[in-house]
């Protein structure tokens, strides 16, 4: 009998290790809620190695208990691009404040107390890779095993005059449309892919500049595997 519970003890012990959720814990995909009333300031935090990565947000009223202390004049009250300014102002970080205010917001419902309302979720960063040739040259994306090419973003064209700067320089404001759009449905998916920075495939934004190609890209795990 003893035996099994050592046996289970370090199979516990190796669970925390692996920082596995879901078993005693929280699950994968737990959202923390926090509200805050009017006027006071929100504190998101994460733990380490952890991101916030905002789900929703609301400022105004939806009910008469929450901060049911101030004049409640109506229950039927959002701020528009509430989610939008919590997320531009917290995603990413370990930690994040921001206030509860009119001045943050704007006011949704004039005399009506109210309040900050966020669900969020502590993540994982993902390592984005970064990587930049020269026009005329190939630029070579690669991924480990088991993982595969998702594309952030790309650029062909030119916006300083240091990245492959030994050619001529017309414009520091030039951006192909679309190369992002390209790279994705040439890369993402693939373990290794391979694009020219060249006018036949990007179009040319600026003639007579020499232009580069930059990509950002992640790899993330292969689950088709």
């Amino acid at each position: 009998m003893w035996k099994c519970l050592v046996l289970i003890a370090v199979f516990l012990v190796f669970l925390q290790g692996k920082e596995t959720e879901g078993w005693c814990g929280r699950p994968p995909g737990y959202a923390h809620s926090k509200t805050v009333c009017e006027h006071k300031q929100l504190h998101l935090r994460c733990g380490r190695h952890r991101r916030i990565h905002v789900v929703s947000a609301i400022y105004g009223r939806t009910n008469r208990h929450t901060c049911g202390h101030g004049r409640v004049g109506t229950t039927s009250c959002k701020a528009r691009h509430a989610s939008f300014k919590v997320k531009r102002r917290c995603n990413g970080k370990r930690s994040c404040r921001i206030r509860a205010s009119n001045g943050v917001f704007g006011d949704p419902c004039v005399g009506t107390f109210k309040y900050l309302k966020v669900r969020y979720q502590c993540k994982r960063p993902r390592y984005t890779h970064s990587k930049t040739v020269c026009e005329h040259n190939r630029l070579h994306l690669r991924c480990g095993r088991h993982r595969r090419i998702h594309v952030v973003s790309a650029m062909y064209g030119r916006t300083n005059r240091h990245t492959c700067g030994h050619g001529p320089i017309g414009t520091t404001s030039c951006k192909a449309g679309h190369a992002s759009f390209k790279v994705k449905r040439k890369c993402n998916g693939k373990r290794s892919c391979r694009i020219r920075a060249s006018n036949g495939v990007f179009g040319d934004p600026c003639v007579g500049t020499f232009k580069y190609l930059k990509v950002r890209y992640q790899c993330k795990r292969n689950h088709r595997g």
